[in-house]
């Protein structure tokens, strides 16, 4: 298998990501809440992620060969806290890529300056459960986003 890169997101990145978004959306909202509507338009995508771009918030695309196998984002950055969120697409799970992909963001969080992450996982999803801890996440507790269940997990950085 080819080497794993996690890749800053960019605007020209958006038509990939549209496709790879929607080749994976049902096998996404089995694990993850849906995204809004206004995410399965290209343009509109086209948008969210210029302002994602232009915010400088760390959004990573995971590509193997220059193809887009998953997406990392480190977001709402505050107190030196921040939120971790990912997504593997279905042909690439298994492989260890989402543990891999959580540990080079953990490492680019911390280079930028970033204490801690914080994650959010719906009560089911055992495979990310079992990612985060693989990378050093400990289970803090429960909590609802929307209607949703889920666990939550923090990983304090190494500041060295």
């Amino acid at each position: 298998m080819a080497e794993l890169e996690l890749a800053p997101l960019s605007v020209d990145d958006a038509p990939g990501l549209f496709a790879f978004e929607v080749k994976n959306r049902l096998w996404f909202e089995k694990h993850v809440g849906p995204r809004p509507d206004t995410y399965w338009n290209l343009a509109a995508l086209t948008d969210i992620v210029r302002e994602q771009v232009e915010a400088g918030e760390m959004m990573f695309l995971l590509k193997i060969g220059g193809r887009i196998a998953g997406r990392v984002n480190v977001t709402a950055v505050e107190g030196g806290v921040a939120q971790l969120g990912y997504r593997v697409g279905q042909a690439y799970t298994g492989q260890g890529i989402a543990t891999r992909a959580v540990a080079m963001a953990c490492q680019a969080a911390c280079d930028r300056g970033v204490w801690a992450l914080e994650a959010r996982v719906l009560l089911d999803n055992i495979a990310s459960k079992r990612v985060l801890e693989k990378v050093g996440f400990i289970r803090t507790g429960n909590t609802k986003v929307g209607d949703l269940d889920c666990e939550t997990f923090r990983r304090d950085l190494d500041q060295d």
